[in-house]
This record gives structure tokens, C-alpha cells and sequence, in this order.
């Protein structure tokens, strides 16, 4: 079963789409603070080895992406650009 977590990064808050076997499950509006990224890590941990894939989105994705390698978790950083 493969599940991806595509997290939409912007200033205040990100979209959280989560995906399985490419249909989407669940979404929600997180807080790019401790209490949204607790949050995510509590979903996070109900899957095994999940997939999570996010665009670059400058500093706004610096808490996010430190957040992800604090705890271990790999992810996939998309180009803005599209190339």
C-alpha cells in the first residue's frame, strides 16, 4: 500500500492532502507551528513508511523540512519551477 502525504506550504499554513494507492483519503489545514506539525507527525506515524512530497517554497518550507529531518522522516522537495 503506498501512501503519500502532499503537503501545499505557504506562510501561515499548509494543505495536507493524504493519498492512498493515489486516492485521497483525508485533507486538513495545518498550522506551520509545533501544534500543526504535531499534528502531521501523529498521522504520520499511523502509516509505514510514508511518502511525502512538498515544493520548495523558500523560507516558508525551511520549518517543515527541519521539522521532517528532526525526525527522521524522508521526503521529496518539488521544484517551483516545474523543471
Amino acid at each position: 500500500m503506498r501512501t503519500v502525504f502532499g503537503i501545499d506550504v505557504s506562510k501561515a499554513s499548509s494543505e495536507v492532502a493524504i493519498l492512498v494507492n493515489g486516492e485521497k483519503i483525508h485533507g486538513y489545514t495545518m498550522l506551520n507551528d509545533a501544534i500543526g506539525f504535531n499534528h502531521l507527525l501523529n498521522d504520520l506515524k499511523t502509516v509505514h513508511n510514508p511518502e511525502i512530497i512538498f515544493e520548495a517554497t523558500g523560507v516558508y518550507s525551511r520549518r517543515l523540512r527541519a521539522f521532517l529531518e528532526e525526525y527522521g522522516y524522508a521526503y521529496t522537495q518539488l521544484n517551483p519551477s516545474g523543471s
